[in-house]
């Protein structure tokens, strides 16, 4: 089972004429691949299966996936512009796999194993690969009852100058402490966040969270610092990030200036006229603007 990596980008880039052209492309690339007997169709989307009879061992499917990976070394001319793809690939073997619905069932699992590793690849199916597909969809079920449960809390790193040492403000950094597997590491839940949309709801909560926690410290006495907040492209192309952003600081009283969005140069890339528009938004209102190492006032 193959599926063309990053397909939504030329669709969105070319428009769906011109990735209804890539398909066909797509689809002869992997015919030539193939030997006689073999079969290739598309079953919807992007997405192609290949159906390889009397192999005799799987490292014959294992070349026939590396012949295709490096079919697609050459270029793919779209609308006068040359186009390199990658794919997917998820493998599955009978008999191992005895029927034909879990035959598709597994390389569809081994396809999108091969897609969280980056793409530009191929996987077998293994059983493992059950077990933690059912731990992902158990964890998000969790993380949808996280914050209800009051199981996210935000640990708080100081800022340094690094000329004299002095503190110059606190990065606010989420953790999740699940009541039955422990703390469990941000690069696990926040890659999950990102991709069932619960970053939305979840970075509202932080930087709430944080702005109120940075007014407390300011009442009770202690210096005013700034205290940085990440921020997801998720969140930031929400149509009402800027209205969240100005709603929280007026909630929690915290003054603009104590508040750094930290993003990452990835957002900046995307859409630049509507990014360009929100950060002078955010500037006007105040909020001071982290892009990696770079410091934007």
């Amino acid at each position: 089972l193959l599926d063309i990596d990053r397909f939504k980008a030329i669709n969105d880039g070319f428009g769906h004429t011109s990735g209804d052209e890539l398909l066909c492309a797509f689809g002869q690339r992997l015919g030539r691949c193939l030997r006689e007997g073999d079969t290739v169709a598309r079953l919807g989307g992007d997405e192609f299966i290949v159906l390889l009879p009397g192999i005799g061992h799987a490292d014959h499917a294992a070349r026939v996936a590396q012949s295709i990976l490096d079919a697609l070394q050459l270029p793919i001319t779209l609308n006068g512009h040359e186009v390199f793809i990658t794919t997917s690939i998820g493998i599955a073997l009978h008999p191992q796999d005895q029927d034909s619905e879990t035959l598709i069932k597994h390389a569809d699992t081994a396809m999108y194993k091969a897609k969280e590793d980056g793409g530009n690849g191929y996987c077998f199916y293994t059983g493992e690969m059950v077990s933690a597909g059912l731990r992902r969809l158990s964890l998000e079920c969790d993380l949808r009852k996280a914050i209800e449960r009051n199981e996210l809390a935000l640990h708080y790193q100081p800022q340094a100058d690094i000329g004299s040492g002095r503190t110059i403000g606190i990065e606010a950094l989420l953790r999740w402490q699940h009541p039955e597997r422990g703390l469990i590491p941000p690069d696990e839940f926040i890659p999950l966040a990102e991709e069932t949309g619960l970053i939305v709801p979840i970075g509202q909560w932080v930087l709430y969270t944080a702005c109120a926690q940075n007014k407390a410290w300011q009442n009770s006495g202690l210096p005013a610092l700034r205290v940085a907040v990440n921020i997801s492209s998720r969140q930031f192309r929400q149509g009402n990030f800027l209205d969240m952003v100005h709603t929280v600081l007026e909630d929690t009283q915290l003054d603009s200036r104590y508040l750094e969005l930290e993003l990452t140069e990835s957002i900046l890339m995307q859409d630049t006229a509507a990014t360009v528009r929100i950060l002078n938004e955010l500037s006007a209102l105040g909020v001071q603007i982290a892009v990696d190492d770079l410091f934007l006032d």
